[in-house]
């Protein structure tokens, strides 16, 4: 029997990455020749597989290779944690041998885990302390082995919920590794990631070059999925138009659609139009609990703006006052903070009209306002 060969709730390997070689090579390079990258991207739009695919590249090159996911961090000490885990899990062979050693005399040991025990001696040193001996861990590895380090810090803005200057934190100890590591600096929150890298206000500004994943060519998502359909047995037939168009060259989103319709199509019988909107009902009730956490997360501010932008060709500023609101600086103060979320993005391919990043969010807003599902306008 024939496994569902899409994938869709966790990273994706390598080989099932579609149009990301040239985002690879730019942080690839960059990398090789000592500058640091930020790679920007709304979340579940293969970030995370992208960093790992050039992390194991680079790991095959010589360097040693650490992701640290900062994702829900709330203080230094956390931070440092998190480092000293990723480091603890991720190095190999002699680096790990080594590491197991040396993470017991970094200060406040007791940052890896249980208790110490009362007859050992230890100071306790502040937490800003700790965090920056971990942040030197490139400088020893690159002491001891002579090995470059590659360090990616995914979802980098939330250490700001640790302290608000942890970032000037980070960089005072960073900014000395010269040939020692180079960094990867990610992150799912655009607006936020934005900032801290072009204020001047901010530590970073400035130290690492963009890196943006754009959508989905509709070409490229077609011939991945059409492959893995015939590959299997099945034909995505008449489905496969409506599909790409309710998508939106979304990663994730493509290859829940996907998976969906994939279970719903038959062998020897081509997928069509009524196989399609089972399948879009069957990727909605998956994701309906979290679209309504999301909406119900919202100010009527905007929830108005929101319910403006699913409607591609509705003027923004007179569907919100339409909808009871103002057409003043309140609109725009919803958009910024809707864009530092991540839940909205500006186009940057053709009017720089802010749209909703996730494509099933913008068709289940625009369902409650229709009655007919919102799935139907894709196959028209």
């Amino acid at each position: 029997m024939a496994v569902n060969p899409f994938r869709y709730t966790n990273p994706v390997g390598p080989h099932d990455l579609i149009d990301r070689e040239q985002a690879a090579s730019r942080l690839t390079s960059r990398a090789e020749s000592g500058n640091n990258s930020r790679l920007v991207a709304p979340r579940r739009f293969g970030k995370t597989s992208l960093l790992r695919a050039v992390a194991t590249d680079m790991a095959a090159d010589g360097w040693a290779t650490v992701y640290v996911d900062f994702f829900g961090v709330l203080t230094l000490d956390a931070i440092a944690k998190r480092i000293e885990r990723a480091y603890s899990e991720q190095l190999q062979g002699g680096l790990a041998t080594w590491f197991a050693g040396f993470r017991q005399v970094l200060s406040g040991a007791h940052l890896g885990g249980g208790p110490v025990p009362a007859s050992i001696d230890v100071r306790i040193p502040s937490a800003e302390a700790a965090l920056n001996e971990r942040l030197d861990l490139p400088v020893r590895i690159h002491e001891r082995s002579g090995r470059r380090v590659l360090v990616v810090f995914d979802e980098f803005s939330e250490v700001l919920r640790a302290a608000g200057n942890a970032d000037a934190v980070i960089r005072s100890v960073i900014q000395h590794h010269g040939d020692a590591a180079s960094y990867i600096f990610a992150g799912s929150a655009v607006g936020m990631m934005t900032d801290l890298f072009s204020s001047p206000r901010r530590a970073f500004y400035a130290q690492a070059s963009p890196v943006h994943l754009p959508p989905l060519p509709p070409e490229l998502a077609a011939a991945f999925i059409g492959e893995r359909f015939n590959a299997t047995g099945k034909e995505a037939g008449a489905a496969m138009d409506p599909l790409l168009r309710i998508a939106n060259g979304h990663p994730q989103r493509s290859m829940l659609m996907a998976a969906k319709l994939w279970d719903r199509t038959r062998p020897g019988r081509p997928a069509d139009v009524s196989t399609f909107v089972e399948a879009y009902q069957d990727a909605m009730a998956d994701v309906r609990d979290e679209l309504e956490a999301i909406w119900q997360g919202l100010t009527t501010g905007d929830q108005r703006v929101l319910t403006a932008l699913a409607d591609p060709s509705a003027p923004v500023y007179t569907t919100v006052a339409s909808l009871g609101g103002s057409r003043g600086g309140a609109v725009q103060g919803s958009l910024d903070q809707l864009m530092r979320r991540g839940i909205v993005l500006r186009d940057r391919s053709h009017s720089n009209r802010p749209s909703i990043v996730d494509p099933l969010l913008s068709t289940w807003v625009r369902e409650g306002l229709q009655p007919e599902p919102a799935a139907l306008d894709a196959v028209e």
